[in-house]
């Protein structure tokens, strides 16, 4: 005989779960003198290569406008350099600079040493349960955005 969770239970400890993570991220990014706003930006610039502004605020889930404003501030934070495309004057490309690395290679070790230590908590057939159900949790809901 099992327990019958329904929708609403389920809805509700997914946003507990996802809201705790942003928290978490945040006060994360505050430590390092960053928004989140401004993390979510560095992070698709992380594998070094430079993207156009347009792409750094699709893959940062904000506007244009708002990413052009952030990556500006962030410039003169000395976290990125922005200069023109080569290929393209009409195309601004942004890269990190060694500060702008540092500090998303600082921010995402303290994440992973604070998520090591949550995850420490599960069974490893639990982890194993958890790596499966999240990873078709996050195909589902982006499949279910589109």
């Amino acid at each position: 005989m099992g327990i019958d969770v329904d929708d609403i239970e389920i809805s509700r400890a997914a946003d507990a779960l996802f809201l705790a993570m942003r928290r978490a991220r945040g006060a994360a990014a505050e430590a390092g003198g960053l928004t989140l706003a401004q993390l979510a930006l560095l992070e698709p610039l992380a594998d070094g290569e430079g993207l156009a502004v347009n792409a750094v605020a699709a893959k940062a889930g904000v506007s244009p406008p708002t990413a052009t404003r952030m990556l500006r501030q962030l410039g003169e934070r000395g976290m990125v350099r922005r200069e023109r495309s080569d290929h393209d004057e009409r195309l601004v490309v942004v890269t990190l600079t060694g500060a702008g690395a540092d500090a998303v290679v600082r921010l995402r070790e303290q994440r992973r040493t604070r998520q090591a230590a949550a995850f420490a908590a599960f069974t490893p057939q639990e982890r194993t349960q958890l790596v499966s159900l999240m990873t078709r949790l996050a195909s589902l809901v982006e499949g279910s955005s589109t």
